[in-house]
């Protein structure tokens, strides 16, 4: 579980001389809100939304929308923070959602050994690791019962699945239910799924709303642990 196995790799970012208007037009294209700054592909600084709405007004300055203007003038390198916290691609995701609540940021870039940026992690990212690491007890206790039940030797892969290879074991999905699974991928919160394969057959034994919301979103594999 490390920062480069949940980390957005080619990210969106910010040059130092792009102007604050153009950040403004990508947030609202995106509703990212927040972007790593960088130059010949290092890491100079992080800009979010709020380094762009609080940026401080002139007590002498009364002329309001002349500070206004004056503020949307301005270029990334002239509001963003140049102290940032990067985070290399091995550290573990627990040591990442520490470092979040303690130093309240919601976002990392994460570098190598020379500032290059690689990627970047998010809260998001940090979720969907945790609920990912569910799923290793369901799969330990099918494991066992298979195992128990028809006193076999059950073997676990990890490895991607085609959609359009399942066999389900649930009679009925609730659309409501795969209407969330759509959200949660289409925001990277893609828990793998659960099968048994025999022989030749691969049968779905636990994430059904998944599938079926991976299809809906044209998704053709998914990740999936499989007990063999």
């Amino acid at each position: 579980m490390k920062a480069e196995d949940f980390m957005t790799k080619n990210p969106i970012t910010m040059k130092p001389d792009t102007g604050v208007v153009d950040v403004i037009k990508v947030i609202r294209k995106t509703r990212h809100d927040g972007f790593p700054v960088v130059d010949n592909d290092k890491v100079v600084g992080i800009l979010t939304y709020d380094d762009i709405m609080l940026q401080p007004l002139r007590e002498e300055e009364h002329d309001y929308k002349k500070q206004v203007s004056d503020a949307l003038d301005k270029k990334v390198g002239d509001i963003m923070r140049r102290r940032v916290i990067a985070i290399p691609p091995d550290m573990e995701m627990d040591a990442v959602a520490r470092l979040m609540f303690r130093t309240g940021h919601s976002k990392f870039p994460v570098v190598d050994d020379n500032g290059h940026l690689l990627g970047l992690i998010t809260n998001t990212d940090v979720i969907r690791a945790h609920i990912e690491r569910v799923t290793p007890v369901k799969v330990e206790t099918t494991r066992n019962t298979l195992e128990e039940l028809h006193k076999v030797r059950v073997q676990l892969v990890e490895e991607e699945v085609s959609l359009n290879d399942l066999i389900p074991t649930q009679a009925v999905i609730y659309m409501d239910e795969v209407q969330a699974r759509e959200y949660e991928i289409k925001r990277g919160l893609a828990e793998p799924l659960l099968f048994v394969r025999n022989g030749i057959r691969l049968i779905l034994v636990d994430g059904h709303h998944r599938a079926f919301a991976a299809k809906n979103a044209g998704m053709t594999k998914m990740k999936a642990y499989i007990l063999v």
